[in-house]
């Protein structure tokens, strides 16, 4: 009886060990999961398959609300420029919003984790998972944003980033998740000095 008592108890041990060990493994949010792998699929079409009903509109610059939405967010739109230079699409979630720094960089560090897990279902069946650079937050900075790219041949995706961004507004700590496909500064803006 004493021999199958240790032996219980070292199994305990044990399982506890690996729970502390692997414990970075845990919590997989497979809706999170599954609601950035949606959205990501569907942004080489401008997210036009995920594009819910008009919230706001600034001359070309239209919101929409997103038919897809991230497990924990305030609200999630689609923000579309409807002009001849730039048709592009973004995507934006507002994650978290509170007054305590020590909250908001936890949920920070937490979103990161998760968009760490993301990935892209290609048509073909590979995955494309999300690669991404940690920026730390401290209270001193304002702004930080920590930037995810899709390392894939598809050229669709070449200027694609994800960004998770936490911001102090007036009052608050905000946490956005943006996916938006941005050209260089001086790719979609002429050099006034050369004219080029």
């Amino acid at each position: 009886m004493k021999k199958l008592t240790n032996l219980l108890l070292t199994c305990m041990v044990m399982s506890a060990t690996a729970k502390a060990q692997f414990g970075h493994l845990k919590d997989q949010n497979p809706g999170f999961i599954k609601a950035v792998e949606t959205i990501l699929s569907d942004f080489p079409y401008n997210y036009k398959h995920i594009t819910g009903q008009l919230v706001e509109a600034h001359g070309d610059w239209h919101q929409y609300a997103s038919t897809v939405t991230l497990p924990g967010a305030d609200f999630c739109v689609v923000g579309l420029y409807h002009s001849e230079l730039d048709t592009t699409a973004s995507w934006q979630a507002r994650m978290f919003h509170h007054e305590d720094f020590k909250k908001a960089k936890a949920a920070y560090k937490e979103l990161y984790r998760q968009l760490n897990q993301c990935r892209l279902r290609m048509v073909d069946g590979s995955l494309y998972y999300l690669d991404g650079d940690y920026e730390e937050a401290t209270e001193e900075l304002d702004f930080v944003t920590s930037a995810f790219k899709i390392q894939t041949a598809d050229e669709r995706f070449r200027e694609f980033h994800v960004e998770l961004e936490l911001l102090y507004t007036l009052d608050e700590w905000v946490i956005n998740v943006n996916m938006v496909s941005k050209k260089k500064d001086n790719e979609v803006r002429p050099d006034w000095m050369t004219g080029k």
